[in-house]
């Protein structure tokens, strides 16, 4: 005869499994190809200069590699792939060693302008003056 604590134990298993399967496969891949390209020299430098390539950081005077530069920085992104990208997984990750920056972490808003670049092949371009922030602010209701 089975125990009903190996069954619960093997019920509540079999539905952990469940839940663990369903939630990973779970994927929305959103259609990008109507917002406006990010510019690398725009968009997407300054937050690396200003975030990630300061003093005592990826500057590259120090340990480690800098991430001031486009050619520095491609060596820490996957085009087309922000999941496998280096970068991008530092500054979205919560926790841990790998974090980054580790005191401050990137905004939101910056973190989808690299995320979308990312996305959109992480060309080195150079655009109009108006930068990409501009661009995504919400609109308020009057």
């Amino acid at each position: 005869m089975i125990k009903p604590g190996k069954i619960y134990f093997s019920l509540s298993f079999l539905v952990i499994i469940t839940l663990i399967a369903w939630i990973t496969s779970c994927r929305h891949d959103a259609d990008i190809s109507n917002l406006p390209e990010m510019c690398f020299e725009r968009d997407v430098l300054p937050i690396f200069s200003n975030s990630c390539a300061i003093s005592g950081c990826h500057d590259g005077t120090g340990e480690g590699f800098a991430l001031n530069s486009y050619s520095q920085i491609m060596n820490t992104v996957t085009p087309y792939n922000p999941d496998k990208s280096q970068c991008y997984k530092a500054i979205t990750s919560t926790w841990g060693e790998g974090r980054m920056p580790p005191d401050q972490p990137v905004s939101q808003e910056k973190r989808t302008i690299i995320r979308l670049w990312i996305e959109q092949g992480a060309n080195e371009t150079t655009c109009n003056p108006v930068p990409a922030a501009a661009i995504y602010q919400p609109q308020t209701k009057k």
